[in-house]
Parts: C-alpha cells; structure tokens; sequence
C-alpha cells in the first residue's frame, strides 16, 4: 500500500492532524495492545517524547516499526 516509510508517515500525519500520536492510536496503528507498546518502549524497541504528562510517538517512529 505504501512504498516507504515517510508516506505511511504522511499518511498518518495527515489522517489524525498531528505528528505525535498518543498511545491509544499509536498501539491502534501498531495493531498492538498498549501495555506492549509500554514494553516496547521501556525496551528501547520503539522511541518516545514525553510532552508535558503525557507519551507521545511521532508518526516517523510509528511507519518505521510498521515498516520493518
């Protein structure tokens, strides 16, 4: 469907408005629960920016994960 990550990352950017999602749709777009994607982070697997209180994942780190 996509032929690389910046256009599943523009795809993403564009679908929700942002390009720091947070852990609900990042795990949604991940097909994954957030309690994995919790131990994806803790893990180093997947990078993260804490935005005030909340985790947020930017749509580059999300389509790299998808894509690899």
């Amino acid at each position: 469907m996509f032929d690389s990550k910046n256009d599943y990352a523009e795809y993403l950017r564009k679908q929700y408005g942002t390009a720091l999602l947070n852990k609900h749709i990042a795990s949604k777009e991940l097909s994954i629960s957030r309690a994995t994607l919790d131990r994806m982070r803790q893990q180093g697997e997947i990078k993260s920016q804490k935005v005030g209180q909340q985790i947020r994942f930017n749509v580059k780190e999300i389509a790299r994960v998808v894509m690899s």
